[in-house]
């Protein structure tokens, strides 16, 4: 009977050592999968960021471009006002000093 006993006990020691090694397997292939999936999601991530950083920068440059060409013209329209307004005004004459009064 005790050698019954013993048997027993050793086989099952062996099936409970052997199912946490099964486990162990399964539990690693789940995880090597949630991690391929969680890689593929920060992929996928890094190129949306990509695409709206590049998104941003080609805005950003239409912006510039827009507001240089904005400052060229009214650059060109203050150096039109001032030439206009050069040619208009005619120079004074030289009027003679004062006159000072003596004490």
């Amino acid at each position: 009977m005790q050698k019954l006993i013993v048997v027993a006990f050793a086989a099952l020691c062996l099936v409970g050592t052997g199912s946490l090694a099964l486990a162990d397997d399964a539990m690693t292939g789940d995880m090597g999968k949630m991690k391929d999936e969680m890689k593929a999601e920060k992929d996928t991530m890094k190129g949306d960021m990509k695409a709206k950083k590049e998104e941003m920068k080609g805005k950003m440059k239409a912006h510039k471009d827009a507001m240089k060409v904005k400052r060229h013209e009214m650059k060109e329209k203050m150096k039109a006002h001032k030439d206009a307004a050069k040619s208009q005004a005619a120079p004074a004459p030289m009027s003679a000093p004062a006159p000072t009064t003596a004490p």
